[in-house]
């Protein structure tokens, strides 16, 4: 086995002088295959190194790798485009379904019903809103979970916790209505 041009003074060769450094290869792969394997052929196989074109002249930089990593990084961004404007699309049906909820509709008419007084512990009443949404009896457990989280967030507690108490065990959503619940006493507690 012969030995060669150094390690440096190949990536010289590789930088510098690209003929010079093709007529080493030529001459390794038929007299020292195993030189060409070890110290030769990986200046080759790596896309990231600098190659020139046919004529020697102009100079680029691992065009082919820079392609498939600009074309990666477009495809991985396209995706988290894409589910982006999934769960944006997916927030809008959510708000326009609360506003639906929360908004009267003309064509039911509102019952004036008096329900029979009801004590708690403390012998008072307890806290029921002035007017109940048109309509409420025909809700889904999911439309009334909804329309108790938005006066969560509006800050009417006793309409939350009157609207979550209509879920009845059983129901999807019943644990969830009663966390809702509890969260709501400590807020009530300390004012948030």
């Amino acid at each position: 086995m012969s030995t060669g041009p150094s390690k440096q003074e190949l990536e010289m060769y590789w930088q510098n002088s690209r003929q010079y450094f093709d007529e080493l290869a030529k001459h390794y792969q038929s007299a020292d295959p195993e030189y060409y394997r070890l110290n030769i052929k990986p200046f080759y196989d790596n896309p990231f190194s600098s190659t020139y074109n046919a004529s020697g002249q102009s100079r680029s930089n691992g065009g082919g790798a820079k392609f498939v990593l600009v074309a990666i990084a477009f495809a991985v961004l396209a995706i988290v485009g894409a589910g982006a404007f999934f769960f944006i699309s997916q927030g809008d049906s959510v708000s326009k379904r609360i506003e639906e909820l929360s908004t009267p509709d003309e064509k039911v008419t509102q019952r004036e019903l008096k329900a029979p007084e009801r004590n708690n512990e403390n012998g008072t009443n307890p806290v029921e809103p002035e007017s109940e949404s048109p309509g409420t009896e025909e809700l889904s457990d999911d439309d009334i979970f909804i329309l108790g989280a938005k006066h969560i967030s509006e800050k009417k507690y006793d309409k939350a916790v009157y609207e979550l108490q209509k879920i009845k065990p059983g129901s999807k959503k019943y644990k969830e209505a009663q966390q809702l619940i509890e969260s709501v006493k400590y807020l009530k507690k300390f004012n948030k």
